[in-house]
């Protein structure tokens, strides 16, 4: 794998071989699972949809925030997205990122790459700074405040 590991507690990449796919699995293998996983995307795809579902019994709560843009596209996508998480978000959104945690432990990976597999140049860093993370949380609640959620 083509994530940089520093001695005091993050990764790092920049790459064609490591997509947002690769730092989902790997932050569920450093969390052994998840208590709680959020995932931002400007775009996801089914074969992203389909490792959620290979996943879920190692995830107990996912929350998605798609753009709305991308979302009112592929309306048959963003459902079987929806059907898969425990509540997706749409708003205007270009973010990519995704944060996890259990039993205490959390990472966060901030990234250039969307839920896609487009194998270009990417980049991100993943981040176990819990002060940090926390200050993050709080910008991802105050996003919640622009979205509106699916199904609602």
């Amino acid at each position: 794998m083509k994530i940089t590991e520093t001695t005091n507690g993050f990764g790092l990449y920049l790459n064609k071989e490591v997509q947002s796919h690769t730092v989902f699995d790997y932050l569920l293998d450093q969390c052994n699972g998840a208590d709680k996983m959020i995932v931002s995307s400007f775009a996801i795809t089914e074969a992203y949809v389909r490792r959620i579902i290979r996943n879920r019994q190692r995830i107990e709560d996912l929350t998605l925030f798609l753009d709305f843009t991308i979302a009112s596209r592929n309306p048959r996508g963003t459902n079987y997205a929806a059907h898969n998480v425990d509540r997706l978000y749409l708003t205007n959104n270009h973010s990519k990122f995704i944060y996890i945690s259990r039993s205490g432990v959390e990472y966060l990976s901030i990234m250039s790459n969307n839920a896609t597999n487009n194998h270009r140049y990417e980049s991100g860093i993943i981040l176990s700074d819990s002060v940090f993370i926390a200050e993050f949380l709080a910008q991802i609640e105050a996003m919640k405040l622009n979205c509106v959620l699916y199904g609602s």
